[in-house]
């Protein structure tokens, strides 16, 4: 699908455009959409074009903004290669356990995913690395309360090793701790792994916490009768 209109100049001057692809996915809501197309300009000297467009999902009706590439077909310009702005992250369903017991760990992870829908993928390693270690850290001071001033102090491998008593959780906690350095470093160490592996990693770890708070629980509530 492609729109074919006039975009405006900086002098006031228009010129005929073809936009060779419309975007089908809204950058604020996430929702696959057929936008309203609004006005576009074009950067004069730059061949690029900009398109407004308006989500037409009731819940979200924004506003935003795709920046189009010119190839080299001349008159008129076919733009593709489209970029869009702003992008807003999706929201993240966390457990309620683990929200409860690491409020700092909600807002880096929530922050880290910002940082990729955003297109910052230098930052994105960076950030779940150090959510991570407010996880565990604080995971390991409510399983350990007389401990909490030597966990929060103490490396995050050393936590984990010493500190962290299910298996299933110290076991993903440390290989995401793996990746997560070789995110931080300037030499990668696990260079068959990538970022998907991380997030991947991190994300059993949140969910053997949350199975591990839980059983807890309920072995406690009810106990061996």
């Amino acid at each position: 699908m492609y729109k074919d209109t006039t975009a405006a100049m900086i002098d006031g001057q228009g010129v005929a455009i073809r936009l060779s692809t419309i975007p089908d996915t809204c950058p604020r809501c996430h929702r696959n959409v057929q936008p309203n197309f609004i006005v576009a300009a074009a950067l004069q000297g730059r061949r690029l074009s900009q398109a407004v467009f308006r989500c037409t999902n009731h819940k979200c009706q924004e506003i935003f903004i795709a920046t189009y590439d010119h190839n080299e077909s001349g008159h008129p310009q076919i733009s593709q290669n489209f970029r869009l702005a702003p992008i807003s992250a999706p929201q993240i369903s966390l457990p309620e356990t683990v929200t409860a017991i690491s409020p700092s760990f909600v807002d880096i992870y929530t922050q880290a995913n910002a940082a990729e829908a955003a297109g910052l993928d230098q930052l994105v390693g960076i950030g779940l690395r150090k959510s991570l270690e407010f996880l565990i850290k604080d995971f390991a001071a409510s399983e350990h309360p007389n401990s909490e001033e030597q966990i929060r102090k103490s490396l995050l491998a050393q936590c984990i090793n010493t500190y962290i008593t299910d298996s299933n959780v110290k076991e993903c906690a440390k290989r995401a701790a793996w990746l997560g350095n070789d995110e931080t470093h300037y030499t990668r160490k696990w260079d068959t792994k990538d970022i998907s592996d991380l997030k991947l990693l991190v994300r059993l770890t949140i969910n053997w916490i949350e199975n591990s708070i839980l059983t807890k629980k309920y072995i406690e509530d009810m106990g061996g009768a």
